[in-house]
């Protein structure tokens, strides 16, 4: 046996933080993931289908003079509800139950427009 200078190990480069210890009997640790993107905000398409599909079903119904307007009231509230949902129902949002609200009242809004205007040609 020589005496000679002690082994020694190699410096670990890059140095690693410990992990904690796992104690018997447990899971490990769960794999850590990234949050999940939130949602765009929708609601506000919703919202707008809905008060134009409404507009566009009650304003040609209203007592005043609306001489030769009248028949065509209900059609760009009803166009403009109609895009405003389906823009609300497309992708990722939020207030989708109310953009399809919105776009069953803008469809009402466009048949009575559409009625409307068939009893100005036909009258």
């Amino acid at each position: 046996m020589t005496a000679g200078p002690p082994e020694q190990q190699p410096p670990q480069w890059p140095a690693q933080p410990p992990m904690p210890p796992q104690y018997p009997g447990y899971a490990p640790y769960p794999p850590v993931y990234p949050p999940a993107p939130a949602p765009a905000n929708g609601v506000w398409l919703g919202t707008a289908a809905l008060v134009l599909g409404l507009l566009g079903c009650v304003v040609p119904l209203l007592p005043i003079d609306l001489t030769g307007i009248r028949a065509y009231l209900a059609l760009p509230f009803g166009l403009a509800g109609l895009a405003c949902g389906i823009a609300g129902l497309v992708g990722r949002r939020t207030g989708k139950p109310l953009s399809a609200t919105g776009v069953a009242v803008s469809a009402i809004a466009l048949v009575l427009g559409v009625v409307m205007l068939g009893n100005l040609v036909a009258g």
